[in-house]
């Protein structure tokens, strides 16, 4: 998905999920503030969220990391 407030483009992944090579990008809004995404199947979609495990309160929030960020170390005691 991204946002594109004027000439600026803020992308952020926001599923996990494979775009289909069937799907076509869409875009929505104006020169001001748009958005922009393809279709998706499989589990992780945006359909029939009534059943998603991933919406139950009892599962911690997931939070979203900053773009690029550095991927956690591995141990220094890490023998190979």
């Amino acid at each position: 998905l991204s946002l594109s407030p004027g000439n600026f483009t803020w992308w952020r992944e926001l599923r996990g999920c494979v775009p289909s090579p069937s799907c076509s990008r869409e875009r929505r809004g104006d020169a001001a503030a748009s958005l922009s995404g393809s279709c998706c199947h499989g589990d992780l979609c945006n359909r029939d969220l009534s059943d998603k495990t991933f919406f139950s309160p009892d599962l911690p929030r997931l939070e979203l990391l900053p773009h690029g960020h550095v991927p956690t170390a591995p141990p220094q005691n890490v023998t190979s």
